[in-house]
């Protein structure tokens, strides 16, 4: 099986690169992928895939349908792979030939990447379906930058008609070596949630402070205080961060300002830690507020929940990884991530399903968001292999009962 995997690989992998290189070039954000979304159908239709309509602007729905006869239990299986499409509101600085054309926009998290090896993948399943027995479902997604698109695609009803029993995404990770994927089961990465504290005061000249009341001051004290949640109060065996990440006050070097806000974002896997962390910063910051005689106005907003990898998907997947790249090149990670995804909406409505890392870690290590980071080519054939190797693996005529 091997060899037929990267027999299939090869046919594609310089059309992987080609496709990547198109999106790198004309990057979208978040819910604004029509260049892409177009091009995605494009490319699926002259491979001759179904693609589906959905109530969306962008994104992307298709379907391959195995053609061999399933031979298990019941009704023959449905999965479902997942690549996002969206991109940063970064300034490119890579210099490669291939950079952004759209100024301010670049593919700075590697989607390029995960849509190109989606694109590759259908184009094989396509040419082999006469040796699936099931369907496939693809969904190319918008705005997972945003956290938001995965759950906008599930209200337009991709998971039904027929119903996803399983479902595999993949993510570039810089903590994976190129050419190796990282897999572990259970809660992967974490919840993502946002916050916002406005203190309010009495504006003054810088000259007579005693006149005012300090929103600054209330809301530097804030930040500083915010840490000792984390630092005091929670478990350390618990994993959970708090970053303040904005804090934006007065317009002029000698007027204290009226008012001041910080925000940032909460990021755990317990929702008990969740909700106890949402009621400290809220009384921390109205303690502080009080005492400097501000008032504060507290806005959390619970976000996306945390991933959570299916155990026994996470093994079938790493058992698929191990069979076309083999044992070394399957890494167990250690910890899980503190990142967000929003897979994990997909994850709260599909049985089982897992998101592993593909290895994008050279010799010189970039970190993902940043302006000179490019998904490397080298990984494309990588992720088409595990992802086409899974497919046949769960969707085996041969079966006798379904995973």
């Amino acid at each position: 099986m091997r060899e037929q995997v990267w027999e299939l690989v090869e046919e594609v992998k310089d059309y992987a690169v080609r496709a990547r290189h198109h999106i790198h070039q004309h990057p979208e954000l978040g819910f604004q992928e029509r260049e892409t979304t177009a091009f995605v159908k494009k490319e699926l239709g002259e491979a001759g895939i179904e693609v589906v309509p959905i109530n969306m602007e962008t994104g992307v729905l298709a379907i391959i349908r195995g053609t061999a006869e399933w031979r298990g239990q019941g009704a023959p299986p449905v999965i479902g792979l997942r690549a996002d499409m969206d991109a940063l509101p970064i300034q490119e600085a890579t210099g490669v030939p291939y950079s952004s054309q759209n100024p301010g926009v670049m593919h700075a998290c590697g989607h390029d990447g995960h849509t190109a090896i989606l694109l590759a993948t259908a184009k094989v399943l396509q040419k082999i379906r006469h040796k699936l027995a099931g369907t496939v479902k693809l969904f190319f997604q918008p705005a997972e930058e945003t956290l938001y698109g995965a759950a906008k695609m599930i209200e337009c009803g991709v998971l039904d008609n027929p119903k996803v029993e399983s479902i595999v995404a993949l993510h570039g990770g810089v903590e994976v070596p190129l050419g190796s994927i990282g897999v572990y089961p259970g809660p992967f990465m974490a919840s993502g949630d946002t916050f916002k504290v406005n203190m309010v005061g009495k504006g003054t000249h810088g000259a007579y402070p005693h006149r005012g009341t300090d929103a600054l001051s209330a809301a530097a004290q804030a930040v500083i205080s915010l840490q000792m949640i984390l630092a005091r109060e929670i478990d350390a065996n618990e994993r959970a961060v708090i970053s303040v990440c904005q804090i934006h006050s007065g317009s002029a070097f000698n007027v204290v300002p009226g008012e001041a806000e910080i925000a940032g974002t909460v990021r755990c896997f317990s929702p008990e830690i969740r909700k106890y962390i949402r009621e400290r910063i809220e009384s921390i910051c109205n303690d502080i507020a009080s005492s400097y005689q501000c008032k504060a106005i507290c806005d959390y907003t619970f976000g996306i929940p945390p991933v959570v990898n299916h155990e026994g998907e996470t093994e079938r997947l790493a058992t698929a990884a191990t069979d076309v790249l083999g044992e070394e090149k399957v890494v167990r990670l250690t910890k899980p991530l503190m990142g967000s995804e929003d897979f994990a909406y997909f994850l709260q409505k599909v049985n089982r399903g897992v998101i592993f890392r593909l290895g994008v870690a050279g010799e010189e290590i970039i970190p993902l968001h940043n302006p000179k980071f490019n998904f490397p080519d080298e990984a494309l054939p990588v992720g088409i292999a595990v992802f086409v190797r899974y497919v046949l693996d769960a969707l085996n005529p041969q079966n006798n009962t379904k995973a």
